[in-house]
């Protein structure tokens, strides 16, 4: 279960020289459930971003003195099986709302947050149709997506020469959904797909020799084997186990991220350790922030690292200006600025290739080159996208 973090900015009159933040965690009832593998196993951490964005609060506090900024936190619940609209009735102009829901009740908030003026930003799903979907101007998304990924992925591949790919997938609609976005994303940056291959999660005995790694991967020829398995079950036998001895990427090997522990340049150490010695007191000590956690540090930083006086009036931060103008900016430690793009309101990112202990390039690669801002050989051009907004 996904929750609903709420960054609000309510302004007093000008001559009390001062304004109210409020910092609301709005969750979906019920706890967060990890996902695990068929055996049970937790491999990826699903955790909520508050500590994210109490990090990112944290860090501002000399920005918000010198704009009279005084913050508040507090917690709401959000109730999948009431109406949503009547919950978010107080929701206006004043508030940037940081969406960690599951996609249903992403789509469905948006679109009423967005009727009510306010700011939404999408923090947890890559999914690449909610940035076709969710195309309102008051709704962005500082989680990179899924063409952002794989875009990086198959510019390293191109750079590092390996341009036969072998792509193994699950039969889930999501794996179907993700493993054709890869392979149009290796297609076009001049690598190809030299074959297909399909696995289960299932211990049937006759799925269990057609699931075994070395069977799948055989009878092809191939300088990398990419695999798509969104449940990260499957794919975990994979490294090491290919017929060829080749190196493995996608979802498991060679990994693509918006943020890892292991990062060593731009400041990255200092983020990290801000991040696990936060209110050591009060939460348990994680290694660093999940993509999720580092989007919502992004999207509050961001308007911390905007704001400026002609941004605010008597009514309060004007937020969608400061989204909307092509000066606001946010230092992402890795090396660039991020931005939000003005067609389909998604961040810049420059994405990590990770391993488990080791960030091993940084996208994009060299000599990908795009005629505006080089990041924006990731993910959906202007030209490419269905989406529409702004300039």
């Amino acid at each position: 279960m996904r929750s609903l973090v709420l960054f609000a900015l309510l302004a007093a009159s000008p001559a009390a020289q001062a304004i109210e933040l409020n910092v609301g965690t709005v969750r979906l009832k019920g706890a967060v459930e990890q996902p695990t593998t068929f055996a049970g196993i937790v491999v990826e951490p699903d955790r909520r971003v508050d500590r994210a964005v109490r990090l990112a609060i944290q860090e501002s506090t000399i920005k918000f003195q010198s704009f009279g900024i005084e913050e508040k936190l507090y917690d709401l619940e959000l109730d999948p099986d009431q109406p949503l609209s009547a919950q978010l009735a107080q929701i206006d102009q004043t508030h940037l709302l940081l969406l960690d829901l599951p996609k249903t009740q992403m789509v469905e908030v948006g679109r009423i947050i967005d009727r009510q003026g306010a700011v939404g930003v999408n923090v947890s799903l890559a999914d690449q149709s909610l940035r076709d979907e969710l195309c309102l101007p008051g709704i962005y998304h500082s989680m990179p997506s899924e063409r952002m990924y794989f875009d990086a992925l198959s510019q390293y591949l191109v750079h590092s020469g390996w341009r036969k790919v072998l792509l193994v997938h699950g039969s889930s609609d999501q794996d179907l959904r993700r493993k054709t976005l890869l392979a149009e994303s290796i297609k076009r940056f001049g690598a190809s797909v030299s074959d297909e291959r399909e696995f289960t999660l299932s211990h049937h005995p006759d799925d269990r020799d057609r699931n075994q790694p070395e069977f799948l991967t055989g009878g092809s020829s191939y300088d990398v084997v990419a695999v798509v398995d969104s449940a990260k079950d499957y794919g975990r036998r994979i490294e090491y186990s290919t017929r060829r001895p080749r190196p493995v990427v996608g979802d498991v090997g060679l990994v693509p991220r918006a943020w890892h522990y292991a990062l060593e340049r731009y400041g990255a150490p200092q983020l990290n350790q801000r991040y696990r010695t936060l209110d050591p007191a009060n939460s348990e000590p994680q290694t660093a922030m999940t993509d999720a956690e580092f989007a919502a540090w992004a999207a509050v930083k961001f308007v911390v690292n905007s704001m400026r006086a002609d941004f605010v009036d008597k009514d309060g931060l004007k937020l969608r200006a400061l989204f909307e103008n092509e000066d606001s900016r946010v230092d992402l430690y890795k090396g660039t600025r991020g931005s939000y793009r003005s067609w389909n309101h998604q961040m810049r990112h420059p994405i990590l290739l990770t391993s488990a202990d080791y960030v091993v390039d940084v996208a994009p690669m060299p000599k990908f080159l795009h005629p505006t801002h080089y990041v924006d050989t990731l993910g959906a051009d202007k030209p490419e996208s269905s989406c529409q907004l702004g300039k």
